[in-house]
């Protein structure tokens, strides 16, 4: 009798398991009905069909098929289930929305965790951000600011990554080009960290500095916080109006206008990098994410994909919380000898631009 029993429950329990299976499949072609436009791919997924179809393409390789319950998840899907993640930062719009409703939470967590770490994929990177290409201004190769990504609290070294009271983050440098392409991107630091000191311990700045000691003319542009170089072109302070000094800051600030255009239009992608949404994620990952998102936005401009920049309101909150963090952060400045040179080169410029306005 004990066993009849158990063999009906088994039978049920079977028999309800396929039953799930099949409302799973059929919410899957429901919802895939639903985008029948490249606009709606785009509002969901930040790319239009034929990209994400490249994008897999790019990372079958790289991303294996998940079997579940003798069925399994496609690169198609991992895909698909990242992209609105990284678009939306919401596991709950995963599991409630479009094609997302037949996988769970934990599915939907580890094809993230895949297919960042696919897009993190050294090949992946170099073919997407690239550095070193031409501006506007004499020598300027690119614009340069950091940016904050908030994360959950970390349970190693938290001091690294604490900003304000409840608020734990990543300090992003990012160097952009007028195109507002991303050109190099450092997601290394925690939010304690200022920008100034990030930029003197990269890679990059050592790059610069090497080519510009060769007696190359390469400049970066960036804000008041960093320290004047002669590879890293800052505003002059107190400049006389309707002087070279003046008409050089204007050019800079227009010109410096496009990193943080860039930086919108990359949290108006994907959204999980906004100030306000905590990635539920240990730090290391985050910067993953971070690098898989930059890699992502760069194959949309590649594309031509319609921009996506964050509200205004959105804008002004991003702006009085990282105004907020760096006021409590130590500036990392050069040493006497390096301002002095970046003076002199910067005082060259404003000249030779004067010249140039009025011949």
């Amino acid at each position: 009798m004990a066993r009849m029993f158990l063999l009906k429950s088994l039978l049920e329990e079977a028999h309800a398991l396929d039953k799930l299976e099949m409302r799973r499949q059929a919410n899957q072609i429901r919802s895939l009905s639903l985008l029948t436009r490249d606009d709606d791919y785009v509002n969901v997924y930040r790319l239009s069909k034929e990209l994400i179809e490249q994008l897999e393409q790019e990372l079958l390789p790289l991303v294996k098929i998940t079997k579940r319950r003798g069925k399994g998840l496609s690169t198609h899907v991992k895909v698909l289930c990242t992209l609105s993640f990284l678009a939306n930062g919401s596991y709950q719009k995963i599991i409630k929305e479009n094609i997302r409703t037949f996988i769970s939470q934990p599915s939907a967590s580890r094809c993230i965790h895949e297919v960042v770490e696919a897009l993190n994929h050294p090949e992946i990177v170099k073919k997407y951000i690239r550095f070193y290409r031409k501006f506007g201004i004499p020598g300027v190769i690119g614009c340069i600011d950091g940016t904050l990504v908030a994360l959950k609290k970390p349970a190693d070294n938290e001091e690294r990554f604490y900003c304000r009271k409840g608020y734990h983050a990543r300090n992003v440098q990012l160097i952009t080009d007028a195109d507002l392409n991303i050109l190099n991107v450092d997601p290394t630091y925690g939010g304690a960290t200022h920008d100034s000191f990030i930029f003197n311990y990269c890679s990059i700045k050592d790059h610069l500095e090497a080519l510009t000691n060769a007696g190359e003319e390469v400049v970066l542009l960036g804000d008041s916080g960093y320290g004047q170089r002669a590879y890293l072109m800052t505003p002059i302070s107190d400049a006389e109006d309707n002087s070279p000094e003046a008409f050089y800051n204007d050019l800079h600030s227009t010109a410096r206008n496009s990193v943080e255009r860039a930086i919108g239009l990359l949290k108006g992608r994907f959204r999980c990098l906004l100030v306000h949404r905590v990635l539920d994620y240990h730090p290391d990952v985050v910067a993953k994410i971070v690098i898989a998102c930059c890699v992502l936005h760069n194959m949309c401009n590649r594309a031509g994909m319609p921009a996506l920049q964050i509200s205004e309101e959105e804008r002004l909150e991003e702006a009085q919380i990282i105004a907020e963090v760096q006021r409590r952060q130590t500036r990392d400045l050069p040493s006497n000898t390096d301002l002095a040179m970046g003076q002199i080169r910067r005082q060259n410029l404003v000249n030779r631009l004067w010249r140039s306005y009025n011949n």
